[in-house]
């Protein structure tokens, strides 16, 4: 399915009326796992974003989750090769978090979550959609005009999109190098119902590359873990003590049903 129908899908029928689920055909089964995989690699580049900032002792100005949303923004577009790649993974994420905030505002407005430490998932879907536009407006002027993002927002994301660049690179400037790629250990926990999920990872090799970039873009001061695990939730996070990022399959089977639920229904 074209991305800007995907993302039409989304804005336009989020909230419709109630439908009836069905089967998901193989190709809608193919797309929902991309959309998963779109999101779990967002996501590792965000928890990136924490493990660059507690390795390296990075400073943080404001709320570190925006700050690692933003760098996730920013090594996506600037170290994916395939053009078409980066651009459908920005645009799968900003629709998933399109889609739950419908899901988690609630009944109301006292059923937001204001005390999270994340934004609102609105807030990160309209943030990422600016990065995008900031960074290529002539590619994303589709994906703004969907967005319903008026020119002299779409203007001002420009900057937003250089400042964040240009703060970040200037944090890491005095970090970049390499780290010896023995130090860098992927591991897969057993996945249990979830070994769909465990074989979509490793077939678009979610961790692999980010562990290969790790290892040739930053000079890491010591070994550090990328996991994949059960965790009884759908999450994933850093651990400083422990230097790993772990990815729950749970968060894969998550966003997959999310594509089946919002996308593959009959109205």
């Amino acid at each position: 399915m074209p991305v800007l129908l995907r993302l039409a899908v989304v804005l336009l029928g989020v909230l419709a009326s109630p439908v009836v689920a069905r089967e998901l055909t193989d190709e809608e089964r193919a797309i929902a796992m991309e959309f998963a995989m779109h999101d779990a690699i967002f996501t590792l580049y965000h928890e990136t974003g924490h493990l660059l900032v507690g390795e390296l002792g990075i400073p943080v100005l404001g709320k570190e989750e925006d700050a690692a949303d933003s760098l996730a923004v920013i090594l996506i577009l600037n170290y994916t090769a395939d053009l078409d790649e980066r651009y459908n993974t920005l645009i799968d994420v900003a629709d998933g978090w399109y889609i739950n905030a419908g899901e988690s505002t609630g009944d109301g407005i006292d059923d937001l979550s204001f005390y999270d430490e994340h934004s609102l998932d609105i807030q990160r879907a309209y943030a990422t959609v600016c990065m995008m536009v900031g960074a290529d407006p002539d590619e994303f002027a589709d994906v703004a005009e969907v967005y319903e993002m008026d020119v002299e927002r779409q203007d001002a994301c420009g900057p937003v999109y250089a400042q964040a660049e240009a703060a970040w690179m200037t944090l890491l400037d005095p970090h970049f190098g390499e780290t010896p790629a023995d130090r860098i250990a992927i591991v897969y926990d057993d996945a249990g119902d979830y070994a769909d999920i465990e074989a979509s990872l490793k077939e678009w090799q979610v961790m692999e590359s980010l562990a290969g970039l790790l290892a040739s873009t930053f000079a890491l001061p010591g070994p550090v873990t990328l996991r994949a695990a059960q965790c009884g939730e759908a999450n994933a996070f850093y651990d400083p003590d422990a230097h790993e990022i772990t990815y729950c399959y749970e968060m894969g089977a998550q966003m997959y049903d999310l594509y089946r639920a919002t996308y593959a229904e009959d109205q």
